[in-house]
């Protein structure tokens, strides 16, 4: 929220597997759990969207789908890296 008072308009949230976010919290919280925080607490007038990268198909859920869609904030974009669920085309990439 320091980024809104600093006025920029636009933040991007990164992590390798951003879905797997709050994971290790207690209590246990949920990347759209943060999405929702962000989204209802950035004072209006300030950031205008929310953008992020990159989700893992193994954390992604319905509750990011059902965020992104219901959200102002947030812009409407998944990012997501197919490769690293199929085993011949990671050892294409010699990273399996």
């Amino acid at each position: 929220l320091d980024l809104a008072e600093q006025g920029y308009k636009e933040v991007t949230l990164l992590g390798q597997n951003i879905d797997a976010y709050g994971r290790d919290i207690m209590p246990r919280r949920t990347f759209a759990d943060l999405l929702t925080y962000l989204n209802e607490n950035i004072p209006s007038g300030t950031i205008e969207r929310i953008r992020y990268v990159t989700s893992h198909p193994r954390y992604f859920s319905d509750r990011v789908i059902d965020a992104v869609a219901s959200l102002d904030k947030v812009c409407e974009c998944f990012h997501m890296p197919f490769q690293s669920g199929d085993d011949s085309v990671l050892k294409d990439m010699r990273r399996g």
